[in-house]
């Protein structure tokens, strides 16, 4: 499994700056709208990467539940 990171830069000016690694397609919007909420912030700028436009991996186990990677 890919490992997931979600790396928070405080700036002096009060800014803040979020980067998500490891998580692909449109679930990186649920840690942006989480980090909104927590840090009660609007967002001035945002910018998608690659991974963005990837597809998470689906698996099926054995009692037929999707799970995600």
């Amino acid at each position: 499994m890919a490992k997931r990171q979600l790396k928070i830069k405080l700036l002096p000016s009060g800014e803040i700056q979020m980067q998500t690694v490891g998580v692909k397609g449109k679930k990186c919007l649920d840690y942006v709208e989480m980090l909104k909420l927590l840090a009660d912030a609007k967002i001035t700028k945002q910018e998608l990467t690659p991974e963005y436009y990837e597809q998470d991996t689906y698996y099926t186990n054995t009692d037929n539940q999707d799970i995600t990677y």
